[in-house]
């Protein structure tokens, strides 16, 4: 089932009763609206490149499994060259800023000018797709938070093979796996279950490395006891064609690795109770 947004985001219903854990996809869509396409410098050749570079190909689809869990997905409808919901807003506590791919790109991977941007257009952007974004993410892990005392957030990711030449990590020795996490919210004892699972799945699994971090939101940032959270990044070569994003036969096999692996590794007890919605 899939419930209406009325912004920028979906929210997949969890089928069955629920759990005390939240998925979320921020960066699988594809979908740039017309008026915005028009302020995009690239032609439509070099931005289907760029499209095909950082999108987290069809990550929506390889976590599906999960709904049939008890477990809601989080998802954007929109391609994070609208807006990334992955960054700080304000561009001088965001990193990726300094390469032009804070929450509004203005810079493509490579480093070419995307779209002129003054700060009345970036704020205006940032009202209208990020803050609702936002304030509906944190209304469903305060949901959670209230009906289970806790909420566990699964931050569900892919990444390119080769590293794009906007990324810092530039080591060419990537894993397979990569997971994510946040020095307060990710439990060390939970990151490793998950590195040691992932891991009896035949994949090559690294912590924090090519990507460390997992999202919070900040009204529950540094309250533990509420929300935790850990990020899996899925190398896209194991799934997709990193040519063209388009799955490749292995992707329904992927996808049951990722189930296995993750299920147990929940800081809940998925076969135990759970609230029915």
């Amino acid at each position: 089932m899939t419930t209406a947004s009325g912004g920028p985001f979906e929210v997949l219903a969890a089928r069955g009763p629920r759990h005390a854990v939240v998925a979320h996809v921020p960066h699988a869509a594809t979908l740039i609206p017309a008026p915005i396409r028009r302020e995009i410098m690239l032609d439509d050749a070099a931005l289907a490149q760029e499209l095909v570079r950082l999108t987290d190909w069809h990550v929506d689809a390889l976590f599906s499994g999960l709904l049939t869990h008890g477990i809601p997905m989080f998802v954007n409808r929109l391609s994070r060259l609208v807006f990334d919901p992955e960054r700080f807003a304000d561009d001088a506590t965001e990193p990726m800023a300094r390469v032009g791919q804070g929450a509004v790109y203005t810079h493509t991977t490579d480093g070419r000018p995307l779209r002129p941007m003054t700060d009345r257009q970036r704020n205006d952007r940032i009202t209208q797709f990020y803050v609702p974004y936002h304030a509906a993410f944190t209304a469903l892990v305060t949901d959670t938070v209230e009906r289970f005392g806790h909420c566990h957030i699964l931050d569900c990711h892919s990444f390119a093979s080769d590293p794009l030449p906007s990324e810092p990590d530039q080591n060419r020795d990537r894993p397979d796996i990569c997971i994510g996490t946040d020095r307060v919210h990710t439990p060390p004892d939970l990151a490793e279950a998950l590195r040691q699972a992932l891991d009896a799945e035949g994949w090559r699994v690294r912590v924090d490395a090519p990507f460390a971090g997992s999202i919070v939101p900040l009204a529950y940032y540094e309250r533990a006891d509420l929300v935790t959270s850990v990020m899996i990044e899925v190398r896209r070569g194991l799934y997709c064609d990193e040519r063209t994003g388009q799955p490749t036969p292995p992707f329904a096999a992927v996808q049951e690795h990722l189930e296995r692996a993750i299920l147990p590794t929940l800081p809940v007890q998925i076969s135990g109770p759970a609230i029915t919605t």
